[in-house]
């Protein structure tokens, strides 16, 4: 764990002495209107969204409370998962190798050690089998029974010298460390099975001195669950920014315009075909619309979120925008066949002009759904943009006829409304081998 201005001595990392400072702390700190925040704590949730930021800030967290040591910091399901998962820790104690993966995975995530990985390990398959602060530590927890809740437990100086001297813990672990007293805290009933945080900070000492007081004790007790959802958000923050980065890289490759949402509908990457072409048709601020929140929110467009509720459930679609362009949502398979295989939890769009190799789209759709050459010439004319009316006229044909041609062409194809039609052929467009779509894109698009 990276903690700044810090001392290392052997394998022990200190806090630095602005850190570990005692901050004089009252119980009514909460209520107050100037100050309803503890400083450390503020900076703690500011943190969230930057990695290394985040790490430093736990680190001055833990010295807000007179520590000399984090211990570790771990979210998980509970105490009997972390218990099992120290092999793995030891084995990957980087904080960066647990926050790769969103807590949707099932595995819990180390986010601060301490200790070597070696004494971690020791502690979690050994010694806490003997440490009486384990103990009262499980039986807090068991006192809150299935409520969801937070359990603290410290350890007291008279019950610390009451023959702890003597015990293995002590003389093996402990007193290697320098440790006199500690302070274990954990949640449990958290939304997200592995999104219960379990947290434990260290003071240097030989255990007679002065232990945690009621109000830090209190402090922390009170402060817990903010650190527990400010854990959590951090890895799912981490966790996603790597899962998209390597989807940013692939999505600027691309030959046609593309955009990734998370699965809220907010918007993480416009690659930069999709700019050059809103740019072109005067779409600008529709990118802008995008950005400012998701799509699945009340004041979205109500034609983009039904466009994205659908391509949720892995369907695709489209819709027609000002200025000759389609916005295509992909399906999984259709991703797979463009070469966007990716991991990372979200929806695809394809920005194109509506024209681009029509005209080979709809011949391949007349070859696979055995089209009628009216048919065909419709499907032709509906991907230009015109109405069924515009053929009408322009064939000079009553519009029951066009019609009957189209309810035949939604029959054929298996599509249910003229936009399903449209977002077909635009699939056609983009997939079928040999229709030209990435050639067709404009330069420097």
């Amino acid at each position: 764990m990276k903690i700044p201005s810090s001392l290392q001595h052997g394998n022990i990392i200190h806090l630095n002495d602005d850190a570990r400072r005692p901050r004089p702390y009252h119980p009514p700190l909460f209520s107050r209107k100037d100050n309803p925040l503890h400083p450390a704590l503020g900076d703690l949730l500011a943190s969230v969204a930057q990695q290394e930021r985040f790490s430093d800030s736990l680190a001055r967290y833990a010295g807000s409370f007179g520590a000399d040591l984090l211990g570790g910091a771990f979210l998980a399901e509970g105490l009997d998962q972390l218990a099992q998962w120290g092999s793995a820790f030891a084995a990957h104690p980087e904080v960066d190798y647990w926050l790769q993966s969103p807590s949707s995975e099932g595995a819990p995530a180390l986010l601060a050690l301490g200790v070597t990985p070696e004494a971690a390990q020791r502690y979690a398959t050994h010694y806490r089998l003997n440490d009486p602060l384990w103990g009262d530590a499980m039986a807090r927890r068991t006192g809150l029974g299935l409520r969801q809740g937070v359990w603290v437990a410290t350890d007291a100086p008279v019950q610390a010298t009451r023959g702890f001297r003597r015990s293995e813990i002590y003389n093996d672990f402990l007193r290697e460390y320098r440790i006199g007293t500690r302070m274990f805290g954990g949640s449990q009933g958290a939304a997200n099975p592995v999104g219960n945080l379990f947290m434990s900070i260290f003071r240097h000492g030989d255990g007679e001195g002065e232990g945690f007081t009621r109000d830090e004790v209190a402090r922390f007790t009170a402060e817990f669950s903010a650190v527990q959802h400010a854990a959590y958000l951090h890895r799912e923050v981490v966790a996603l920014r790597a899962r998209t980065r390597g989807m940013e890289a692939l999505m600027e490759q691309m030959p046609m315009g593309l955009l990734f949402f998370d699965t809220a509908g907010r918007l993480l990457h416009a690659n930069a075909r999709v700019r050059a072409l809103w740019a072109a048709a005067g779409q600008g601020g529709l990118l802008h619309q995008l950005q400012r929140g998701p799509l699945l929110a009340s004041t979205a467009d109500p034609a983009l979120r039904a466009l994205f509720q659908q391509s949720l459930k892995g369907q695709s679609g489209c819709v027609e925008l000002d200025g000759g362009l389609l916005l295509v949502a992909l399906s999984l398979s259709d991703l797979a066949a463009l070469g966007v295989l990716h991991h990372a939890p979200g929806v695809a769009w394809v920005v194109m002009p509506r024209s681009l190799c029509s005209e080979a789209a709809v011949t391949l759709a007349r070859q696979a759904y055995r089209l009628s050459p009216a048919e065909a010439d419709l499907l032709l004319a509906l991907m230009r943009g015109q109405t069924p009316q515009d053929f009408a006229d322009a064939r000079g044909v009553r519009i029951t006829t066009v019609r009957t041609q189209l309810s035949a062409l939604l029959f054929k194809t298996r599509t249910q409304r003229q936009q399903d039609l449209v977002a077909l052929v635009a699939r056609l467009m983009l997939l079928a081998p040999g229709s030209g779509a990435a050639d067709a894109l404009p330069s420097g698009a």
